[in-house]
């Protein structure tokens, strides 16, 4: 795997042929990194690094899809020898490819996704990312680069970031950073991807999975490759080198793990993959044709995940007469199936029938008051219909069942201000973006509640208080920028 700094990032679409760069051998395996890079160092990282990809790459943020994404990784992390938390992200790219950086932060490339054929293989592509970080791989590529320190580090984090997004200005914005510093281009060696490979076949096995979706995915990914251009050659060959030595040895490993019975195929796995090949198709009725070829040939389960991406094709067309047609059979027979309820809710939202979406989602809503795209949806369908009240109990609800996130705060600032509480609607704002990583925004937002005329004293204190911690945290980004210069 190569990595630049602290990840392969700018294998994510900036061609590294380009960058002149020297290549520096990894130290030999062992946790010696922890003298130059703490794993809290490491989670600030991967924190910066999530900020800058929010601000300038295609994140795919549709809750259903990044969701299953870090389920997926949950249910192989906790088999990790790992303490810190993992976060899965998906980037909207037709590039096959795959990266992980210091801290627990891994992003795929929604072709990567398109590209596995099973749950299994897209989940040891997962393994192994996951290994990479276990074994801190990342933080031991930064001490054999120990000229850099950690403010330069972050610095180059912003660029590294504009390059998953646009690769031209990423690459002048990283020369021009790199003009105070010298360039690193790390080659992992190949023990450190022998060793991400073992130790990610017998996480999959730990885990449920059938541990031969590994060399599957390898095996399937080299013999497509083999007689194309190599400017066509997928990134995630150029940034994980194959051979048919390591897709045996992959093979190997798994044909001698003890047989467990592997997780049979999710039809969560087949529903995301239905939506992700519907939504990144440019014409729908492309997607159309494509599931409907593919029903013939399509099991059961996989045959309702086509009729689910058609639905998804028919309402990206503005075809809801169809859509209505084909969601209404597909709830009819499995009233519970909570995507299908979303996915009538979507449809009548679409076509401008608000109230209709607001009966959908509410449904979805009762069969699981924890799913994110439930929430989120009914409390969106809510605020259109001007029901502030409805959402705001929702989320209030959600708060102490789920784990909120920038949208939350997002939401919940939209309601606030429905219901005319301006000083909340503000200090909900704020909490948007200081979880967003705008910092300054975050504490403009706060200045502007406490001026409020209506601010009462228990409003104040509280404002008083998070404006404090937020002032010292933006002194720390401002301090850490002028270091990075």
């Amino acid at each position: 795997m190569r990595y630049v700094f602290l990840a392969v990032c700018l294998s994510l679409s900036a061609d590294m042929r380009y960058l002149s760069a020297a290549e520096i051998n990894l130290p030999d395996l062992g946790d010696s990194a922890g003298s130059v890079i703490s794993p809290e160092q490491e989670r600030k990282i991967a924190k910066s690094f999530l900020r800058e990809l929010r601000r300038q790459a295609p994140l795919e943020t549709d809750e259903e899809i990044v969701d299953y994404l870090n389920e997926l990784g949950d249910a192989l992390s906790k088999n990790a020898d790992y303490e810190g938390e993992f976060e899965i992200c998906l980037i909207k790219s037709k590039s096959i490819n795959a990266f992980a950086v210091p801290g627990g932060l891994i992003c795929f490339n929604s072709g990567l996704i398109l590209e596995s054929q099973s749950e299994a293989e897209l989940a040891s592509v997962m393994a192994h990312e996951i290994s990479h970080v276990t074994q801190r791989h990342g933080a031991r590529m930064i001490e054999a680069a120990s000229k850099l320190n950690i403010p330069t580090i972050a610095a180059l984090v912003g660029s590294i970031a504009l390059a998953a997004a646009n690769p031209q200005a990423g690459y002048a914005a990283i020369m021009a950073t790199q003009a105070a510093a010298v360039q690193y281009q790390i080659n992992f060696t190949r023990a450190n991807e022998r060793e991400a490979d073992a130790l990610g076949i017998n996480l999959l096995s730990k885990s449920g999975f059938d541990p031969n979706g590994m060399s599957e995915f390898f095996g399937r990914m080299m013999k497509a490759s083999r007689y194309s251009d190599p400017k066509l050659v997928p990134e995630y060959l150029r940034t994980h080198p194959l051979s048919v030595n390591r897709i045996a040895e992959a093979r190997s490993r798994a044909e001698n793990l003890k047989r467990k019975v592997a997780r049979e195929q999710n039809f969560k796995y087949l529903l995301v993959w239905a939506k992700l090949k519907a939504l990144s198709e440019p014409d729908p009725i492309n997607a159309l044709q494509f599931f409907e070829d593919k029903l013939s040939d399509d099991d059961e389960l996989s045959a309702l995940a086509s009729r689910y991406g058609q639905v998804i094709a028919y309402r990206s067309n503005n075809d809801f007469s169809s859509a209505r047609k084909e969601i209404a059979q597909l709830v009819g027979n499995y009233p519970t199936e909570v995507s299908f309820l979303l996915e009538a809710a979507r449809v009548e939202k679409q076509a401008g029938n608000y109230r209709q979406a607001f009966f959908y989602f509410s449904k979805a809503y009762k069969e699981n008051p924890n799913y994110r795209a439930a929430v989120y949806g009914l409390v969106e369908s809510a605020l259109i219909l001007d029901n502030g009240s409805t959402a705001k109990r929702v989320l209030d609800e959600y708060k102490f069942s789920g784990s909120t996130d920038y949208k939350f705060h997002r939401l919940l600032a939209e309601a606030f201000n429905s219901l005319d509480m301006i000083v909340d609607s503000k200090m909900a704002m704020a909490e948007h973006y200081a979880a967003i990583g705008e910092t300054a925004l975050a504490t403009e937002q706060l200045r502007v509640a406490r001026a409020n005329p209506n601010v009462t004293n228990y409003q104040r204190q509280k404002i008083v208080a998070r404006l404090f911690q937020l002032e010292k945290e933006l002194l720390k980004e401002t301090n850490k920028k002028s270091r990075g210069r």
